[in-house]
């Protein structure tokens, strides 16, 4: 299947800086996607449906009856979360191409059933990682996560996979930061469910980026990443005020960056901007922050070249050669210059961002 010969996917983080959403108008429910089989709430055949589609079940292993952490809570919280975006992304993605929509075309018919069978498997497979997480809430009984409504800046079949190819490798760094979290928390039972989301999200990855004429594996070691981070990317695709207790998820969210150039595999400038908040001191130093594999966090100096007291725009240079930076890299604007031990840090020093980038 030969449908994108890109080399790069390059997904910079939608405008949504606040974590108390505005509210949305009329027309944007109505645009959004609705979540398939009575999420978040199915009922016992919805249920089974989804598990038989999903080719397996919810997990049975025994949670255990002590209290969870405050963390372990916040892990749980935002799994949810962006397994509900998920869900709507693929589910949106299999709407289009069953209606034929313009740009979700295949080349022949044989791709396009198998792609929509795999769609199909793919979007109750996240279903089950959403109920799972959900269900462990509900165990330690803490309300769970709602879904909100949703918009995805994609137009055609190529742009909805590679989309998918840089959430799902996120997915996986953000999974890395949850099983730590809940080890380091006292919530070591939890780790198991973590890890073997992981190796779901791995087999979805691979899946992708061969859709695209990719080899299946993006790296040796995955790129990781940080909860908060995560918490403000999922949040860029929910509509604004569409989300019911989106208050209730106890993690940061940041101010959003644009990447602007087209990162490249060379060493080279890139132009990066940003929105300034009301509390912003326009004249602070600022840094770029590269995440990339499970390597220490790259900080180079940011050159503010044009500010019209709203948005800034700047330089900074992609140091690709010296650290060879392939694969998915998180990129955020920080005020300090480092060092920084790992993306937990990063994010602690986080003004603008998450951007997000891959390159073969």
């Amino acid at each position: 299947m030969l449908f994108s010969s890109n080399i790069l996917a390059l997904i910079p983080i939608l405008p949504l800086a606040l974590a108390a959403p505005t509210e949305r108008s009329d027309a944007d429910v109505e645009a959004a996607p609705l979540l398939p089989d009575g999420l978040p709430f199915p009922s016992p055949e919805q249920l089974q449906k989804i598990e038989q589609d999903a080719h397996g079940t919810l997990p049975g292993l025994p949670l255990p009856i002590t209290n969870i952490s405050t963390t372990g809570t916040s892990n749980l919280q935002l799994l949810a979360f962006q397994e509900f975006v998920e869900v709507a992304f693929f589910h949106e993605l299999v709407g289009n191409i069953t209606r034929n929509v313009e740009g979700y075309g295949f080349a022949t018919d044989v791709d396009r059933e198998f792609a929509l069978r795999s769609l199909q498997t793919i979007i109750a497979q996240e279903q089950v990682h959403a109920l799972t997480a959900n269900d462990a809430l509900g165990h330690f009984g803490i309300k769970p996560i709602e879904p909100c409504q949703y918009n995805f800046p994609v137009t055609t079949l190529n742009d909805a996979i590679e989309l998918a190819t840089t959430f799902t490798s996120h997915s996986i760094a953000t999974l890395q930061d949850i099983s730590e979290r809940f080890a380091a928390s006292g919530d070591a039972a939890l780790v198991r469910v973590a890890t073997s989301i992981v190796g779901n999200k791995g087999s979805q990855h691979g899946w992708l980026r061969v859709f695209q004429d990719k080899y299946p594996s993006e790296l040796p070691t995955m790129t990781t990443s940080d909860v908060n981070l995560a918490f403000t990317w999922a949040q860029s695709f929910a509509l604004p005020g569409s989300c019911p207790n989106i208050r209730d998820i106890k993690l940061r969210t940041f101010l959003p960056l644009e990447i602007v150039t087209r990162p490249e595999a060379r060493t080279h400038k890139i132009r990066i901007s940003w929105t300034h908040g009301p509390d912003d001191k326009k004249d602070d130093l600022l840094w770029l922050a590269y995440t990339n594999q499970l390597n220490v966090p790259i900080v180079v100096p940011v050159q503010v070249i044009a500010c019209d007291g709203v948005k800034s725009t700047a330089v900074a240079t992609l140091p690709y050669d010296e650290f060879l930076l392939n694969g998915l890299t998180v990129a955020a604007v920080v005020n300090r210059r480092g060092p920084f031990a790992n993306a937990a840090a990063v994010a602690q020093s986080t003004v603008y961002g998450p951007a997000m980038f891959i390159i073969e």
